[in-house]
């Protein structure tokens, strides 16, 4: 781990242990026209090293259009105490629809590491939304976390 003012750079093993506790972030969507930002579940696939979503579409779906125009998408997730106590990764991908036949893994995975967020986020009933699995390739990743005084790293 390298250190600067900003921190210490976490170890890939650290980012990977972070990304399997943490289950909830932000993930962003964006284009030339702007962006979107939703507090997201998550479940992290270690062996494939991706980022399990299961995503839900409402019939005027924002989420839904950013999605098929295909672009980058980045999720952050953090923990702040103080400034001498936090940590934070940022991966950086692109979304692909999961196929039905092969959503088992996934969705082992997700129930096993994502925080669930409550039904009552959901601003239509949930018998009008589509579920559907979608994974983030990962493109690129960087954790940081702040220096540990005792260490002084």
């Amino acid at each position: 781990m390298s250190s600067d003012s900003y921190g210490v750079v976490m170890d890939d093993d650290a980012v990977t242990e972070y990304l399997e506790s943490k289950g909830v972030g932000t993930l962003s969507f964006g284009n030339e026209t702007g962006g979107y930002g939703i507090p997201m579940s998550f479940g992290y696939d270690r062996v494939e090293e991706r980022i399990i979503f299961q995503l839900s579409f409402g019939e005027e779906s924002l989420k839904a259009e950013y999605i098929e125009e295909g672009n980058q998408v980045t999720l952050s997730a953090y923990d702040w105490e103080s400034v001498d106590d936090w940590q934070s990764v940022v991966v950086r991908g692109t979304l692909h629809e999961i196929p039905v036949a092969e959503n088992s893994r996934p969705a082992g995975i997700f129930a096993a590491f994502s925080k669930i967020a409550s039904p009552e986020v959901f601003q239509e009933p949930l018998k009008d939304l589509d579920f559907e699995w979608y994974d983030l390739r990962i493109d690129d990743v960087h954790g940081r976390r702040a220096v540990d005084a005792e260490n002084e790293e």
